[in-house]
Order: C-alpha cells, then sequence, then structure tokens
C-alpha cells in the first residue's frame, strides 16, 4: 500500500474510535435510504429535562449494503430536529489543510520505522498477518503504529463487506442538504490526536488488540450490527464495551471515558436549551456504565426509546 492509499483509508476512518467504529466515504443515493415501516427497533432515543428534549441516535461508521433502508426512527428524530450534532467535522476530512496536517501526523519523523518500534514478537505476528492478505510489511513501515493498525483494520471491514457509508455521514449530507444546522463536539484535530496516540505508549499493545479482534471479525461484525440495529444497550455493552475495556483498557479510557467525560457539558446545554438537537454518536458512547446515557440517568434526566 502506497501512502496515497494510506492517506485515503485514514480519511475514511477518523471516526474510527473505538473498536468496531469505521467510517467509509461510499457515496449512497439519499431519497432510498429511509425505511417507512413503522415497527422497526433502532437506536433512537429521546432523553429530556421535563421541559426540552435531545434526541440520541447510535451510530455505526460503516454498514453493509443490506442494511440499508435505515430504521424510520432516525428519520422521525432528524424531522423533530432543529440542529444535528456529530462527534466532528465529517465535511472537513476532505480539505487540502487537514489532509496535509493529517499526513505530518501519521508518518513516523524520528527516525524509527514500525520495525524498530514494536518488539520482535509483536511484529513477526504483524508481518505473519500482512504476508497472509499479500501486503508487504516493509510499505507500513513509514507509519505510526497505532495508524498501522486503524489502516489494517479498515481493510478487513471492507473485506467482509461494510463498504457503504454510515449513519452519521448519510445525515451529515441530508442536514447540509436540507439546510439544517450542523454542530459537532470534537474538533478533526482533537480526533486525528485521539487516533495517533491511540494507546498511550503501548505501540505493541494497539498491535496485538487489532490482531486479536481482526481474529474474531465475523463474531465481531454480527455482536455489532446486531445490536445496533436492535438497540439493546445491555447487550451492546456485553458483546463490545466490556470487551474492549477489559481487553485494553487504554483504548476504553482513551476513546470512551475521556470523550464522554469531554462532552457532558455540552450535552447538558442543549438540554437545557430550545433547540432541539439530534445528538448522533458512535452506539458504543451509549452503552454501559461510563456512558453517556449512564451519566444522564445519573443527573435525573429521562431517557426512553423512540418508537
Amino acid at each position: 500500500m502506497n501512502l496515497k492509499a494510506t492517506k485515503n483509508l485514514i480519511t475514511k476512518v477518523l471516526l474510527t474510535l473505538g473498536s468496531v467504529m469505521v467510517l467509509a466515504s461510499c457515496a449512497v443515493e439519499p431519497a432510498l435510504m429511509v425505511n417507512k415501516e413503522p415497527k422497526q427497533t433502532a437506536s433512537v432515543w429521546k432523553v429530556t429535562n421535563g421541559e426540552n428534549v435531545t434526541y440520541f441516535g447510535g451510530t455505526v461508521h460503516i454498514l453493509k449494503e443490506e442494511n440499508f433502508p435505515l430504521p424510520a426512527q432516525y428519520d422521525k428524530a432528524y424531522a423533530a430536529s432543529d440542529k444535528l450534532v456529530f462527534e466532528t467535522n465529517i465535511d472537513g476530512m476532505e480539505s487540502p489543510a487537514f489532509q496535509q496536517q493529517m499526513m505530518s501526523k501519521i508518518m513516523l519523523t524520528d527516525g524509527t520505522t514500525l520495525q524498530t518500534r514494536l518488539n520482535e514478537e509483536t511484529y513477526a505476528r504483524l508481518k505473519e498477518f500482512m504476508d497472509s492478505r499479500g501486503m508487504p510489511i516493509a510499505n507500513f513501515h513509514p507509519l505510526k503504529p497505532s495508524i498501522v493498525g486503524i489502516t489494517v483494520t479498515v481493510m478487513e471491514y471492507q473485506a467482509n463487506g461494510l463498504t457503504q457509508e454510515g449513519v452519521d455521514k448519510f445525515y451529515s449530507d441530508k442536514a447540509k442538504a436540507d439546510g439544517k444546522e450542523i454542530a459537532w463536539f470534537e474538533s478533526l484535530e482533537q480526533q486525528l490526536d485521539f487516533i495517533v496516540n491511540m494507546g498511550g505508549d503501548d505501540e505493541n499493545g494497539i498491535i496485538n488488540y487489532t490482531l486479536d479482534e481482526i481474529a474474531n471479525l465475523p463474531t465481531l461484525i454480527e455482536d455489532m450490527l446486531g445490536t445496533w440495529k436492535s438497540g439493546d444497550l445491555a447487550q451492546m455493552d456485553e458483546k463490545l464495551v466490556k470487551p474492549m475495556a477489559d481487553g485494553f483498557p487504554q483504548v476504553y479510557e482513551d476513546l470512551i471515558i475521556d470523550r464522554n467525560d469531554a462532552w457532558m457539558p455540552k450535552v447538558i446545554e442543549m438540554l437545557n436549551d430550545k433547540p432541539t438537537e439530534f445528538v448522533l454518536v458512535g452506539a458504543a458512547h451509549l452503552a454501559g456504565k461510563d456512558s453517556v446515557f449512564a451519566k444522564l440517568e445519573a443527573k435525573g434526566y429521562k431517557i426512553e426509546k423512540l418508537n
């Protein structure tokens, strides 16, 4: 894989923050995307403080073609909202200035290579995997280990049929076309820093975590899409969130706990103002003891699934 191809992949995965969340850029015609079947379940909720309403939609950032049309609850929340709030500025990913900044951050510039940053055992394991996929590992030597992990993950998801744009990209495009106000929790620079620094100093850990995840990918995909479609937060926590927290706690802290904590003041502000927002974030941010919903329930907010 050359650097241009790597850059295109990283552009697609800036919303990957979490073990099962990736973003693809395949275009799908919006008019075909919304399911009008009224009795579908979905990862869409209404949060109230007794007066104001904020809708939350759990997203998966890359989907299979068979996952469309989307459940009607998403469109119901969209129609009832004045403003959409995403994790980051999706449109900004394609700007030349950000592309240049991204390349400067994903490359190793201190004289080291992927091989010298990893121990012998981890490097050998990664090379064995790359060889099995027909990818020369030397092509990845200029990249930081966290970026290699994410790039490999995205390629594997695409190979398993997840090639369609996700919920957030679809509704970002729809809101732009409809002239609805759009906001986001994090800048692109913040998201890029999360990815580059993912796993902290444990670079061998992030590669091994990635390879372990890939080994269980069919089950992971089934669990991800199944819990997302049903909106079953308990199962989402059990099958996706807890394994991340137990298996690689630094990633969990960086990508779930810290970010949820940073988002909360903005979420509370939304619930205290009059405009109605539709917040679309990765579904893993809404499940489990450290989730946005757990923090809101602790403050007395009412959370109910949208029918």
